[in-house]
């Protein structure tokens, strides 16, 4: 699947207008995939993590995704009046992790913040408060790491580079402080179709996948769809989630949308889906696997030793050999055990 060569890219303009005036400088740039549809992708100065895509209707902006922290989604409100003035009055979260929704306390009751009924149920029941609890838990030894690559770093450009990461995980780390877990206030089970203007967006709810909250936004006129985390094109993204099986298995929905652009929630969009197939045969594989040593008996941290997804390698460039994620195994072994009603 092929990058978008022919996108219009905004940064280098938009950071020197914010500049000139004075403003704050930008964290994202942005990619017009579609009139007045654009991804956001963080530039690395602010921890953002996910990717979103901003839709610029007649009379206001309708948002997909808020970012890790507040702070960073505050940053994507400031960057997006660089393409236009009218407000923020929609969003909609793609799935409830915590990179995807932490922003969501930043808008007042005039925004409608837009979820699956799964996701608001999740979030109330405490999913995102553990989530922050485990972030604040790990992230002192992840910043030890840094200084100490810091401290044992030769080359110039490689320490520069190390210690600029640390200073956006430092502030990363204090921006998390202030994140309250909120829920969407409108929930779908199915489906929802808006009309904004001239502009129709359908919000679709595949089945089960990356979560049990997936929600593509796809507007049919533009041809352009953004999938959160169910599909990421060139690479498999994070796999200690989710519902393997089924995944494969919705992903056919996926591909009978009349799609061109994918806007996907990491990374840059892109142009195509006929990577759909091969991450289907991935997630088919990878299950399989792992439900044979599973019925075997095999422990978690053995089977993952075990796994060859080497067959995969020409389309993933992770794989470089034998061997997977013990996280992701130990989640599709949870997975086939309360299917039995085991513990």
């Amino acid at each position: 699947m092929k990058p978008l060569s022919s996108l219009v890219l905004f940064a280098a303009a938009v950071s020197l207008a914010a500049a000139a005036h004075g403003q704050t400088p930008m964290a994202h740039r942005f990619i017009q995939v579609a009139p007045g549809v654009y991804s956001a992708v963080g530039n690395g100065s602010i921890e953002t993590r996910s990717s979103n895509m901003v839709i610029v209707n007649a009379d206001d902006v309708f948002l997909v995704d808020t970012n890790i922290t507040p702070e960073a989604t505050r940053r994507l409100i400031n960057d997006i009046k660089t393409l236009t003035d009218k407000p923020v009055r929609y969003v909609v979260n793609t799935h409830w992790h915590y990179d995807h929704a932490d922003g969501n306390q930043i808008f007042g009751p005039e925004v409608t913040i837009i979820g699956h009924e799964n996701e608001r149920s999740a979030i109330l029941a405490g999913v995102l408060k553990n989530r922050l609890a485990l972030e604040f838990q790990n992230l002192p030894g992840q910043l030890e790491n840094i200084r100490k690559q810091i401290a044992e770093a030769t080359d110039p450009a490689r320490k520069t580079q190390a210690e600029d990461r640390l200073k956006v995980q430092e502030a990363y780390q204090e921006q998390l402080k202030e994140t309250v877990p909120t829920p969407p206030t409108m929930t779908i089970a199915d489906h929802l179709t808006l009309f904004r203007g001239d502009r129709e967006i359908r919000l679709l709810y595949l089945g089960r996948g990356h979560s049990d909250t997936d929600l593509m936004v796809y507007l049919p006129k533009e041809k352009v769809v953004a999938t959160g985390d169910f599909f990421e094109g060139p690479v498999t993204g994070a796999l200690n989630f989710g519902f393997h099986d089924e995944w494969a298995n919705n992903l056919e929905k996926l591909k009978a949308l009349d799609v061109e652009t994918v806007v996907p929630g990491h990374g840059e969009p892109f142009k195509g889906k006929e990577q759909i197939a091969y991450f289907q045969a991935f997630l088919r594989d990878l299950w399989n696997q792992a439900k044979t040593l599973h019925d075997q008996k095999v422990p978690v941290a053995e089977a993952a030793k075990r796994i060859d997804l080497t067959a995969h390698r020409e389309h993933y460039r992770n794989i470089n050999g034998a061997g997977f994620q013990e996280a992701t195994v130990a989640r599709i072994y949870q997975v086939l055990d309360q299917r039995s009603g085991s513990n």
